[in-house]
């Protein structure tokens, strides 16, 4: 039998696993699901540990000021030479008084030198804050 063809095919054969269980769902439980909120005895709860941070802030308020009256006449570029008819007047600050809640603090300022275009006028002119 040189010239025939053997044909092999497989043999299916039933399912002879059984089947796996069904589950069956559970009964319904009607407190499953739900919050349960209970109190305690009344008694206050010390706890171990205790923070507390407070902070508080001013702003600072100009009271009153020392100053120096002075005059700065216009120097020119090219010689160096001061012109007394072009100037300015200027109030400079040497003290300041400083209100922060109660307490009043003062702060000193370097006072103003005379040289040949600054001429001081008038020194220690009180000024208040009104």
């Amino acid at each position: 039998m040189a010239g025939l063809e053997y044909v092999v095919r497989p043999a299916v054969f039933p399912n002879i696993r059984p089947t796996p269980s069904q589950s069956v769902p559970q009964k319904d439980n009607p407190n499953q699901g739900k919050a349960t909120i209970s109190g305690s005895s009344g008694k206050t709860i010390d706890l171990p540990y205790s923070y507390s941070i407070s902070a508080s802030e001013s702003r600072q308020s100009e009271i009153r000021r020392r100053v120096d009256v002075a005059r700065v006449y216009q120097v020119t570029d090219d010689q160096g030479t001061v012109n007394k008819d072009n100037f300015v007047d200027i109030s400079v600050a040497n003290k300041i008084w400083m209100r922060d809640g109660q307490a009043v603090t003062p702060n000193y300022f370097r006072r103003i030198q005379s040289t040949d275009n600054v001429e001081i006028r008038e020194y220690n002119m009180i000024v208040t804050n009104q």
